[in-house]
């Protein structure tokens, strides 16, 4: 009867991804698989104390030791959750609300919970009395914070009196080094009164600092400082304690731990979260901060994170096992390619109810009109898988460059009475410094200045020519001095030994330079009603491609369900770098390379009737905006101002796109973009009108069925939790990503997500 049951909520949850609605298909960063564990035996043992396939996490226990309220996204957003520990009944909602609830923790004498919500837009502080046999709405609550930045993790003193907190509030967003368009939140600690009046700020650091307790006696404060953004050179997450006005702050873990989500027991040992990078890598460790010993004894097989203890022996933690890579979800998110229990119903926009369908991949994977959900695979996941065997005599060069090395100066000592010494030293550092060079220069162009395949044949080429003739006239100098029997002639030959095969195996590299990696890709589509994935084809991205250039990105099904469209090449790279789209024939099954390879061109999207593309391109030079309507390609934009992300309405009459024409120079590496429309009146596109004027980053635009909205990605309402206590489980380096709606007529805004994980790419489709 129960494998029944969930075979029956299996279609009917996957099956309605075929039903005739309006739906929006969107890339989610999320876990999968985090349920609360409890143990009444002072963590001897412990039990799933909730299960849903929906997120439950960060839970806490009242004081009387009879109730745990938990966030749970088993409505959507993520919400409170109340269930006796007592009777074991089951869960029930404890807060009612549009938003996210979460990061709760009770006043000390559980007649107060503190939580983090997004009731009013970013994440602030909220306060509401603890009745455990009420249902709570969330107007009722009192913002506490009420500040621009968000407000994060509150934690009640022993007294009541105060609550701490970390919030970004006093920090410029600044980019990842390594992913310069996503922006970076720094956090430190903050203490205020238990109404919100005499906010202190109690630190000042470059380094995350957050998750803070109070001591048992409310004079020290214990927190964790995360330099998750290297600013140290190294990646640390360590504990630290500080007077409760912010001074002596002093590390208190071992540098070879890393640690966050402290918890100080009324004896003063110290429970924390640790983790290393493998499966179930998370556990709940102890500190004695007098003895520095860790405590592992509490670990468990399992990824275990934020515990929380009381003194009865009650001790609980969210997670569950790392996921397993789950046959329709490959070379991504472990787990499955679905959030759990989706379709979220969004009921936000006036008149319009919409189905959102999380995708646990990267870019959103697009859907065909009859169900099913696309992504390619690289079949190559390691630069060692992506090197291919015709690479391999390549290695010859460095090899031959030693054995020359040390062959010359084995001849400078034989024959240094018939030829001086310096003249076969020098034949060793020529054999070594050419193969330094080439080996150098090449990597360079391939993978420092990502130039073009054809630029980096013709570089070896010219080098092959070069030594070709070096090792010629090396010869000819050779049999002349052989003739004259002089002494010299040996070494003459050494070089013609010497630049002839080094010229051969360059030769080898420079035409066959295309071969040498493995770019191929191969596109499935998931059938997730009948349980099945079908491989749809193989794709290898023209030779002309530098390797670092093959990314499939924005995958997307043409608005009449024909196509399956994507781009290939370098997202964030200059204008000249290659990049092209590609479109793959459903029925027919062929493929097409619809724009040319001279330039950076990507991010295409088409009309509902095909007859208008419109594409982002760098062939001028600048990343602009290019039409491409009844044989005529039109530049719209031509200005020296970053555009991209360019996408058509389904009649062909708008056109938005992202620009950082008016942005915020962001530490001189990026500008963050707005979104911009121009529309066909009489013929002619319009001037672009601005439509986003927040001052961070605003992406990804994509137009309703019938033109009257656009859905885009914004990190207008910031984080909603901590970045390290994210970023070390799932990399999401724009955990800021919400999604939200504008309507075209009037420019009004609403709000679509509200989480902790970042949510991007929406493709907003039609009813089949």
């Amino acid at each position: 009867m129960k494998k029944i049951t969930i075979l029956i909520a299996f279609f009917t949850i996957f099956g309605s991804i075929s039903q005739a609605q309006e739906k929006v298909f969107y890339s989610s960063f999320r876990p999968q698989g985090w349920d609360i564990y409890l143990s009444k035996d002072d963590g001897k043992s412990f039990s799933k104390f909730t299960e849903h396939e929906s997120l439950d996490y960060d839970a806490k226990i009242s004081p009387d030791g009879k109730w745990v309220v938990f966030t749970s996204e088993r409505n959507g957003r993520p919400q409170l959750f109340l269930k006796s520990i007592q009777d074991g009944s089951n869960p029930r909602l404890l807060v009612t609300s549009n938003s996210m609830q979460d990061q709760m923790d009770f006043s000390p004498d559980g007649e107060w919970m503190a939580f983090v919500s997004t009731h009013e837009g970013n994440s602030d502080i909220y306060k509401l009395p603890f009745s455990p046999l009420d249902t709570l709405d969330i107007s009722e609550a009192v913002n506490l914070t009420n500040n621009k930045g968000g407000d994060f993790r509150p934690k009640f003193s022993n007294d009541g009196k105060k609550i701490a907190f970390s919030s970004d509030r006093a920090h410029e967003t600044k980019p990842l080094p390594r992913l310069v368009f996503t922006m970076q939140r720094t956090g430190d600690i903050y203490v205020m009164n238990a109404d919100g009046s005499s906010t202190n700020r109690l630190t000042n650091s470059k380094d995350w600092e957050g998750s803070p307790v109070w001591s048992k006696d409310d004079k020290e404060i214990l927190y964790y400082s995360a330099d998750y953004l290297y600013n140290n050179g190294n990646e640390s997450f360590k504990l630290f304690k500080m007077s409760n006005t912010g001074e002596n702050a002093r590390q208190i873990s071992p540098d070879t731990y890393s640690c966050v989500s402290p918890l100080m027991k009324s004896d003063g040992k110290i429970l924390f979260t640790s983790f290393i990078e493998e499966p179930n890598g998370f556990s709940i460790l102890g500190l004695d901060p007098k003895t520095k010993e860790i405590d592992s004894s509490l670990v468990q097989q399992m990824n275990m994170l934020n515990v929380d203890y009381h003194d009865s022996g009650i001790m609980l933690y969210h997670g569950g096992e790392t996921p397993k890579q789950e046959p329709t979800n490959m070379d991504d998110f472990v787990g499955d390619l679905l959030v759990k229990n989706s379709p979220q119903v969004i009921k936000d926009i006036p008149n319009k109810t919409l189905s959102f369908y999380g995708i646990r991949r990267s870019f959103a994977a697009p859907a065909t009109p009859d169900g099913k959900i696309v992504y390619s695979v690289a079949k190559a996941n390691s630069f060692q898988e992506a090197i291919a065997p015709f690479a391999y005599p390549v290695l010859l060069l460095p090899l031959l460059a030693i054995v020359w090395l040390l062959y010359g100066i084995y001849q400078s000592v034989k024959k240094r009475k018939t030829i001086s010494f310096w003249k076969h030293l020098i034949f060793s550092l020529v054999a070594v410094v050419v193969v330094a060079f080439l080996v150098r220069t090449t990597d360079n162009q391939l993978f420092f200045k990502v130039m073009p395949i054809s630029t980096v044949k013709s570089f070896l080429l010219v080098t092959a020519t070069v030594l070709l003739v070096l090792g010629i006239l090396a010869y000819f100098m050779y049999t002349k001095r052989r003739q004259s029997q002089k002494p010299i002639a040996s070494l003459y030959k050494l070089y013609t030994f010497m630049f002839i095969p080094y010229a051969l195996v360059i030769l080898y590299a420079g035409l066959m330079l295309s071969s040498f990696f493995n770019t191929e890709k191969d596109f499935y589509a998931v059938d997730y009603a009948a349980n099945k994935i079908e491989h749809l084809f193989n794709f290898r991205p023209d030779s002309g491609f530098n390797p670092q250039f093959s990314n499939i990105i924005d995958t997307k099904v043409t608005p009449d369900g024909k196509y399956l469209q994507f781009s290939v090449g370098g997202f964030r790279r200059s204008p000249e770098a290659r990049g092209c789209v590609y479109r793959y024939h459903f029925e027919n099954k062929s493929l097409e390379r619809v724009t040319d390879l001279e330039s950076n061109t990507g991010f295409a999207d088409y009309s509902e009737d095909n007859k208008v593309m419109v594409f982002r391109s760098g062939r001028t030079g600048n990343m602009d905006i290019y039409v491409e309507e009844n044989g005529t390609t039109t530049n719209i934009t031509n200005s020296p101002d970053k555009e991209t992300f360019p996408v058509i309405s389904y009649d062909g009459d708008k056109i938005a796109y992202c620009s950082d024409v008016s942005g915020i120079d962001k530490d001189g590496t990026v500008k963050t973009m707005d979104i911009y429309l121009t529309e066909k009146v009489n013929n002619v596109w319009s001037e672009p009108k601005q439509l986003t004027t927040y001052s961070g980053q605003e992406g990804h635009p994509h137009f309703s069925p019938n033109g009257e909205w656009l859905i885009y990605t914004s990190e207008e309402f910031g984080i909603n939790d901590e970045q390290p206590l994210i970023q070390p489980y799932i990399f999401s380096p724009q955990m800021y990503g919400e999604i939200t709606a504008i309507r075209l007529a009037d420019g009004e805004k609403f709000r679509l997500t509200h989480n902790k994980w970042e949510d991007g790419a929406p493709l907003w489709l039609k009813e089949n």
